[in-house]
């Protein structure tokens, strides 16, 4: 597999930046950092999806906020498309950092 399509599905399916940080592949100064910037995304999604599904099941669980659903479903859509539009960048080769 290409380095720049590995560095690429790190951002798009998370697994493939676990396997990059735990392996020799981290010593590659392209797809090292991308993989370790992509488990860091990654690490960052699962984070804020979680805080907002516990929030709205904290809300539910005092009164019924009706569709108040679609807040996770937009928050998963927007995260999961952030990751994808990273992973679209590196594989154009670019370097780029994530905003902290």
């Amino acid at each position: 597999m290409r380095d720049k399509t590995l560095a690429a599905l790190a951002y798009v399916l998370w697994i493939p930046s676990l396997y990059i940080v735990l392996t020799e592949k981290r010593r590659d100064e392209f797809v090292g950092f991308h993989g370790s910037q992509a488990l860091v995304l990654w690490t960052g999604i699962f984070i804020v999806f979680f805080a907002v599904r516990f929030l709205v099941n904290l809300i539910w669980s005092f009164f019924y906020v009706p569709y108040l659903d679609v807040l996770e479903i937009l928050t998963g859509t927007v995260l999961y498309g952030y990751a994808l539009y990273c992973g679209y960048r590196c594989y154009q080769g670019l370097s780029f950092r994530i905003p902290n």
